[in-house]
């Protein structure tokens, strides 16, 4: 079973920090990054949702009962023995490691965790709140799932608080009362927290610290330079518009897979967009009695999170 728990949260380099943390010879990662086993209540959130983990019911039973060699981007796995299956690779490796960013903002998970595997060691990677709700809404709007501009489209997904049990982007950005949650089920001790601004500029130093925290030998040469699930944008938006994404369809139909990939490498790029001092201020309001919070839970100073002035990702 698993020693350690990468718990979140969303939009701070987790799927890079479980592609690097998997290539120590002593880490085991779970072939599903996401499972989601501890908390079950993402395969509900909405009908789109049920059915998606419905529809993947068999591929991924198929690929639990198969070698599972090779990484599967996703899989929710609500089932125990299903879950066991993840791990029956593990050979020499002394940590065992599973990364699901739903189970921070989880009600259940913290305490479903404990229950199961009290020794484990849980792994937090907190940013600042407004850069990491804009790095969503970048995702958002590159897969065309909203056409709203950055504070309307805060204020729609902040409905989500409201339900029970309470999800969402903003939900999740609530970090001292996620860790609050973790620290009333296990000790201190094994829970960690690392901030992002100190992972964008030194990775390595980052994985040191956590391959120390988890157990393993922190002097093995591990690769933290390779950047894993980037928001790209269209760099030329009208591509993606009426007859412009037809005619795009069409010539993607008749070449290579390798041409195409490349083709796509050009025409999309990551955004340049921040949001406006106005914008940052207003959601920093919103945030900051969480964050002044946050600072004392940590013992970090965080005022570079409540600078309105503060570019995105500095």
């Amino acid at each position: 079973m698993p020693s350690f728990f990468l718990v979140g949260a969303p939009k701070t380099g987790t799927t890079s920090l479980y592609h690097s943390l998997d290539q120590h010879p002593a880490v085991f990662m779970s072939p599903i990054k996401e499972p989601c086993f501890f908390a079950p209540e993402v395969a509900g959130l909405s009908p789109r949702a049920r059915e998606l983990y419905e529809a993947d019911a068999a591929p991924l039973q198929a690929f639990l009962d198969g070698p599972k060699r090779v990484k599967r981007p996703h899989g929710i796995v609500l089932d125990w023995d299903q879950y066991l299956k993840l791990f029956e690779n593990v050979g020499d490796e002394t940590a065992v490691g599973e990364a699901s960013v739903s189970y921070l903002g989880s009600i259940g998970a913290p305490r479903a965790i404990r229950a199961r595997i009290p020794d484990a060691r849980i792994v937090m990677m907190f940013r600042d709140p407004v850069d990491r709700l804009f790095s969503h809404f970048t995702a958002a709007r590159a897969a065309g799932a909203t056409n709203l501009s950055f504070v309307p489209w805060v204020l729609e997904q902040g409905a989500a608080l409201r339900e029970s049990p309470p999800s969402g982007p903003v939900w999740v950005g609530r970090y001292h009362t996620h860790l609050r949650r973790y620290l009333d089920s296990f000790p201190e001790r094994q829970v960690r927290v690392f901030l992002y601004d100190d992972y964008v500029r030194a990775p390595a130093a980052v994985l040191r610290d956590l391959l120390k925290f988890i157990g393993v030998d922190p002097d093995v040469p591990v690769d933290t330079q390779i950047r894993r699930n980037v928001t790209l944008v269209p760099r030329w938006p009208v591509l993606y518009t009426g007859a412009a994404r037809r005619v795009v369809r069409v010539i993607r139909s008749v070449v290579t897979e390798r041409f195409a990939a490349r083709a796509r490498r050009c025409w999309r790029t990551e955004p340049r967009t921040r949001p406006a001092a106005d914008e940052r201020a207003r959601l920093v309001a919103v945030h900051e009695q969480g964050i002044r919070a946050l600072e004392t839970l940590i013992h970090r100073d965080l005022s570079s999170w409540l600078d309105p002035r503060r570019p995105a990702g500095a």
